[in-house]
This record gives C-alpha cells, structure tokens and sequence, in this order.
C-alpha cells in the first residue's frame, strides 16, 4: 500500500511538471530564432552614363590616291647642252623662276674653237673672244618655269645634251589634285555626288582633309570584289599636294545633329528576336530592362531612335549579370 501511495505521488509530479517543462521548451526555441539575422539585400555596384544630345555620323570607309588633273611639261627652248639644272622631285617652282639654262650648241662649238686659237695664236685669239662674248653674252637661253607647280619627275640631268622641245622635268600643278576612291559595288546605292567626305594620308599622320564626293565613274572593275572609281574633290585651303599618295576616305552617307547617344558597352542584343534593350538604373535603386531601337551606330557609341529620354542613366557594367529589378548602386562615369 504504501509503495502504492508512493508510485501515484511521483506520477502527480511528473504530469504537473511536463506542461512548464513544455513551455520552457518553447521560450528556448523561440529565443534561438529571435537570434537569426534577416537575409541580406544584394546590392551590384555598376557604373553608368546619362543618355545625351550629340551629333551622329554614319561613315564609309574606303580607299584610294590622289591624281593630278594637270601636268605640265618642262622642254627644253632650244638644242644645246643643259646647264644649272638642280630642280629635284618635290620642288616647288615659281612661274617664271629660272630653273636652269640650254647652252647652244653654235655657242658652245664658239668657245671651244676660241680654246683652240688661245693655244695656237694668242694675239689673232684676242680678237676672237671679244666676237665671241658679243654673240654668247649670258650664259644660255634660260628655262623658265611656266607657273606656280611641284616637280613630279626630272628627266634630264645637267650637263646633258637635249634637242629643241626635249622634255626636262614633269610638273604638276597642286591646285589640281582630287582623290580617286574605290566603292565596292556593294556600297555604291550609299554613295551620291554631294556628300561630304574626310580624307587622310600617311603622309600627313593626324591631319583630316575635308573633301566631297564629285562623281561616280560609269565604270566597275572585274572579279570577285567589284569596285567603281568614285571622285572626290578637296574642299578649303588644306589638301595634299603629291600625286599617287594612299589615302583613305571616310563619306558621311547619314547624319543626325541632335541624336540621343549611349556609349556601345551599354548595349544588349536579345538574339532570339533581334532586338536591342539597355538596363537603366532607376531612382529606385533598381535596373530595369528596356528595350530600344537603334540608329547610327559607331566604335563607341550608338544613337537610340526610341526607348530612351537625355539624361537617363543606362548601365554600362556588369554584362550578363544584370537582371530586371536587381538592386543597384550606380558610379556615373566621366564622358
């Protein structure tokens, strides 16, 4: 009986200390949870540029050489011998320089037959050189240039015998030059006479030659690249004055004075349809996809025709990355 008393007595204290053992339980566990820190927010640090105002060119690139419309021809006044003659390829001469003189060959025959009568009869000589100097009184006949031109090519050297009108030197006149540029057949619907154009040439490394197109020729060339000569004229006071330079031409074939303009690293292309979208990182902190549709296109940077207002920010960093409405915290480039 007593063991009993004694078994229901234990069995009392342990149903009435199970529900505090219960909810000391409970105060732990909820203790624990209350301890968990609240997820973290991803934030991308990006950089970005603010959509601006600027004006756009679509160019052409081709390439070509100068040609002289004019050459002009340096001959010989007379038959004779060819004297101070030191004009070399790329000099300029004056119209009406004297560049070197044609020696006669009467005159030249002259003194040397006074050569001859010094030797043999001194006083009759004396008589004959004052005959002489009156009929060679100069030192030739001179050749004269016949306007303001650089020399592309000597032909004679001094000393050299010539016969009358012989050809002494090529001259080509500077104001003359135009340009030559290949079209490939491709591109010739995008070329129209008008159009203006920037030439450059090795020969001037960092300096643009303003030009225009002046003609197309009605002529191609055969094979697998076709080409037709397109003409182009220099425009203003700078212009490259050598014949058969390498040049190359850049045509203006579009252009927009006010075009809204993105840097090209800000650019998506969506492949599955072929179109283009930005991600522009809003006031919300947040990017978000836009789709837009593009213009001129160059290196650098794109016109956007539609999607985009001046000033928005469209991020230029982080590629693939980038999703709609992830955070982000934006560094505006210097442009």
């Amino acid at each position: 009986m007593r063991r009993l008393r004694r078994w229901i007595a234990l069995t009392a204290i342990t149903i009435g200390l199970a529900p505090a053992l219960a909810g000391c339980g409970r105060g732990a566990l909820e203790v624990e949870e209350s301890q968990e820190e609240p997820p973290q927010v991803v934030v991308m640090s990006v950089t970005a540029a603010r959509a601006r105002i600027a004006p756009m060119r679509e160019e052409l690139r081709l390439l070509g050489t100068t040609v002289a419309r004019r050459h002009i021809t340096l001959r010989a006044p007379a038959a004779g011998r060819v004297i101070g003659f030191e004009l070399q390829n790329g000099d300029r001469v004056r119209a009406g320089q004297v560049v070197a003189h044609v020696l006669n060959r009467e005159v030249e025959a002259a003194e040397q037959g006074l050569a001859v009568a010094q030797r043999i009869d001194p006083p009759e000589a004396a008589a004959m050189a004052r005959s002489v100097r009156r009929y060679t009184h100069d030192a030739g006949i001179a050749v004269t240039a016949p306007e303001n031109a650089v020399v592309s090519q000597r032909i004679v050297s001094s000393g050299q015998m010539v016969n009358d009108l012989d050809p002494l030197a090529d001259l080509i006149d500077p104001r003359s030059i135009y340009v030559e540029a290949a079209v490939p057949v491709n591109d010739l619907s995008l070329v129209r006479p008008g159009m203006a154009a920037t030439v450059t040439s090795p020969l001037r490394p960092g300096v643009d030659f303003p030009a225009r197109v002046a003609a197309l020729a009605p002529n191609f060339t055969q094979g697998a690249a076709a080409t037709t000569p397109a003409r182009l004229e220099f425009v203003g006071s700078r212009r490259i004055e050598e014949a058969g330079a390498p040049v190359e031409v850049r045509v203006t074939i579009k252009s927009v004075p006010d075009a809204i303009v993105i840097p090209s690293s800000a650019l998506f292309e969506d492949a599955a349809n072929g179109s283009f979208y930005v991600f522009v990182a809003g006031p919300d902190g947040k990017a978000h996809r836009t789709t837009v549709t593009l213009g001129i296109r160059n290196l650098n940077e794109v016109q956007i025709a539609a999607g985009l207002t001046p000033g928005q920010l469209v991020i230029t960093s982080g590629g693939y990355a980038l999703s709609d409405g992830l955070r982000v915290k934006a560094t505006v480039a210097q442009q």
